[in-house]
């Protein structure tokens, strides 16, 4: 984001000269000449805290050869460092704060913008820009377009028009059709921002130097007959080549749209999209025939069975997949594993996770023990209940963990861990497993480190009757584990706790 004049009024001092700042605690805020923020953080005393190479991003900061940067700082008390820091960090949403600190390079999100673009141009177009939520925050239905992050922004809305998707896709499975559309919004290594989703719906966002575009479903609101009409113009977004609505068109459809629908009041408030808004702070070149192609050839994947149901004994071989792997997501493609494999709804997902599914586990110090509270969900006569402990055969735990990378291990682990879906009569699970009031069981975990991606999870297992002990247990994970071919994988557990 852009800083605004309650930064750019603050005393400042270039980065290469950061020796100069003083010893006092305070905020600080780096940007690059054009005023775009790259990172908040906070200090007991501003000098130190950027003495000689000890801050944790100055690698980051030096990499990027064209930039100039300078340090913008406000004094402020110890005691008020953790609340106005995260204060300012969601109220500007810099580029860094977003990343990992291992990542050495860092790719503008506006370049994820433009790729994204140039992958979903044909089938996508621009309805309209929606001025700031702040005067219709207490209207709104929707807890997604309510955010606080996005209220103080213009939004650009995209619309997916399914029509166009088919007739240039053709998809033969629903499976095909889910891949193609969230490959272009998949999460991809060292972007500044990443494209944010809601759980089983077709709706994404991305904020990029000071709008929020905001992508759904063309046909959750417009009749057959609005579709159709087809009354666009050629235009830009971020200088990258797409359609938008012409202003009758608009009109048309916000006369049409259904009063009743959550949508609505945003559709209604859209003003006609009539030039480039996005502003290029970096211009990369970006490869616009590899977005397009990526698509096609995944649809190509699905019609001759290299991916989809069945196809994972088969590991599929793309030539926009390389064995230098940049993403968890191209090792699993590379492995034959799916990665939309458990999108239909059919695994216990987490609201506030959304990259998580549910996992049942068997514990090893609660095995044969009733816990202290014993309240159960699961399957009594058929039917999905609440109950006491000991009206259920088998109780499981349940726990959490990454979704890729349960994809990835997932056939090493399966009898420590089963993916959270319908339980059978007589099954129920617990979200914690108490020996005492205020005493629980935190399972045991695995680490799984691929140092070639920079990609690390912990993954919860439990009791195994085969393996009855953690420790006969940790011994077979370690052995499967170092036996699947994965590339420069390191393990490491975590044992078992009782926790308060």
């Amino acid at each position: 984001m852009i800083a605004d004049v309650s930064i750019l009024e603050l005393p400042r001092i270039a980065l290469h000269a950061k020796q100069l700042l003083p010893e006092y605690s305070g905020i600080y805020y780096v940007l690059d000449e054009t005023k775009t923020i790259w990172y908040i953080g906070k200090a007991k005393n501003l000098r130190k805290r950027w003495q000689g190479q000890s801050h944790h991003r100055i690698y980051q900061l030096e990499a990027q050869k064209k930039k100039y940067f300078t340090i913008y700082y406000e004094q402020v008390d110890d005691s008020q460092l953790d609340h106005i820091e995260q204060q300012r960090i969601s109220q500007y949403n810099p580029y860094l704060n977003a990343t990992s600190v291992k990542t050495k390079t860092l790719r503008p999100t506006e370049t994820l913008l433009r790729e994204t673009i140039a992958a979903i141009a044909d089938f996508a177009v621009i309805l309209g820009v929606e001025p700031p939520r702040k005067e219709i925050e207490s209207q709104m239905r929707s807890q997604w377009l309510a955010e606080k992050k996005v209220l103080g922004l213009n939004v650009i809305h995209i619309a997916l028009n399914d029509d166009d998707f088919q007739e240039k896709f053709k998809p033969e499975s629903l499976e095909e059709e889910e891949a193609l559309i969230k490959k272009p919004f998949m999460s991809r290594k060292a972007y500044a921002h990443k494209w944010e989703s809601v759980q089983f719906a077709r709706q994404y966002r991305l904020s990029v130097n000071n709008y929020a575009i905001e992508i759904n479903s063309f046909t959750w609101f417009l009749t057959q007959e609005i579709r159709e009409l087809k009354q666009y113009t050629q235009t830009t977004l971020a200088q990258e080549s797409i359609r938008t609505l012409t202003p009758e068109a608009l009109t048309k459809i916000q006369h049409q749209a259904d009063n009743q629908q959550s949508y609505a009041l945003h559709l209604q408030r859209l003003i006609p999209y009539t030039s480039d808004l996005i502003q290029l702070l970096f211009n990369e070149p970006i490869d616009h025939e590899g977005a397009s192609k990526e698509l096609t050839q995944i649809s190509e994947d699905y019609k001759t069975g290299k991916r989809g149901v069945g196809s994972r004994s088969t590991p599929i071989k793309s030539k926009f997949i390389t064995s230098e792997f940049t993403t968890i997501d191209e090792l699993l493609l590379s492995r034959g594993i799916e990665p939309n494999k458990y999108d239909q709804g059919q695994i216990i997902t987490f609201p506030k996770f959304r990259d998580r599914i549910g996992v049942y586990i068997k514990t090893f110090s609660g095995n044969g023990q009733q816990p202290y509270y014993n309240l159960v969900e699961g399957m009594l006569d058929n039917k999905t209940t609440k109950g006491a402990y000991s009206q259920f055969n088998l109780v499981y735990l349940l726990a959490n963990v990454d979704t890729k990378a349960w994809l990835l291990v997932e056939e090493y682990l399966k009898d420590f861990a089963l993916p959270a879906g319908k339980l059978s009569n007589g099954e129920g699970f617990m979200t914690k497993f108490y020996i005492s009031p205020r005493k629980y069981i935190v399972p045991a975990k695995v680490n799984i480190k691929l140092e070639k991606i920079e990609y690390s999870a912990w993954i919860p297992f439990g009791f195994n009757p085969e393996f009855p002990s953690l420790e006969l247990a940790i011994e077979e994970i370690r052995k499967r584990l170092q036996n699947s071919d994965l590339p420069d994988l390191k393990v490491s557990f975590k044992r078992e706790t009782i926790e308060k």
